[in-house]
């Protein structure tokens, strides 16, 4: 990432454990759709091997689920926390640091991805700028960003997850977005507005906002996500509705959700783009 604040990505108030921001019994599930959508990303490709950078990849779970299937992985963080988890939990080494000065002597990459990364640059044109570096001729970027235009964000953007002021300095909606890509000589082939891991979630929180008052303490969402148990002692009857309400909610979710998806309003924005080649 670029000039973002590394004290807050190592602080615990941004990880719980190693370097997930979710409790255990979330973040195993969210495991599972890693992996899920690192297959989705191979196959939209088309890619069957080559180089893959993953900037701000966190504990590295996305490359190691990359590695499993052939390509060569590299990765960066401005965490030591999820540099050091990233070692430990699969044997990667991550590098650490604010910019792509490093990882341009190991490029062009084949396949260039920012995982809810984008948000969070402060100065991204000092990403866009080293984009045609980092990407092959025919190489893809693929990033995903909390799309600002959802129906979760038009519903209740104070206790929309999405939001997230205090991280995300870099908000995103499709156009503009899309208009850097070409910009810097990409052409979009594919662009997707559901994702499993965040969609429910998202419209969750925001129809939490809706319904109990507007805001619906966004810093308590959260907290019941890292560390559920520790927020049932401390608030136990919200934390049991907020919960609870992951159910009851879940006729309405669904149907946000489709709506959102026909009115082309998805929870997230996940662009594939292809760099031109020099002769187009």
């Amino acid at each position: 990432m670029s000039h973002t604040h590394s004290s807050t990505y190592d602080s615990d108030e941004y990880y719980v454990a190693g370097a997930s921001r979710l409790s255990p019994a979330f973040d195993g599930l969210l495991r599972i759709l890693d992996r899920w959508r690192t297959r989705v990303v191979v196959r939209r490709t088309g890619l069957k091997t080559g180089k893959v950078l993953d900037v701000g990849a966190g504990d590295g779970r996305v490359l190691h689920f990359m590695r499993q299937l052939g390509f060569e992985v590299h990765g960066t963080t401005v965490s030591q926390k999820s540099a050091n988890a990233a070692r430990a939990l699969f044997g990667l080494s991550l590098d650490v640091s604010d910019s792509l000065e490093e990882v341009l002597a190991t490029g062009p990459f084949d396949l260039v991805t920012y995982w809810h990364v984008y948000e969070h640059l402060e100065v991204p044109c000092r990403h866009t700028a080293r984009w045609t570096e980092l990407v092959r001729p025919g190489g893809f970027i693929v990033i995903e960003v909390p799309n600002t235009r959802s129906v979760g964000a038009r519903l209740c953007r104070d206790a929309w997850l999405g939001s997230d002021d205090k991280h995300h300095v870099n908000p995103q909606a499709a156009e503009p977005l899309l208009g850097v890509l070409h910009a810097t000589g990409f052409v979009v082939v594919r662009t997707r507005q559901f994702a499993v891991k965040y969609s429910y979630a998202y419209l969750w929180s925001a129809l939490l906002g809706r319904l109990f008052g507007g805001r619906y303490d966004f810093d308590g969402i959260l907290r019941i996500l890292k560390a559920p148990l520790n927020m049932a002692r401390a608030r136990p009857w919200w934390t049991f509705n907020a919960l609870a309400s992951i159910g009851y909610l879940a006729p309405a979710v669904l149907t946000l959700m489709l709506y959102g998806l026909m009115t082309n309003q998805g929870e997230v924005l996940r662009v594939y783009a292809s760099r031109r080649s020099a002769d187009h």
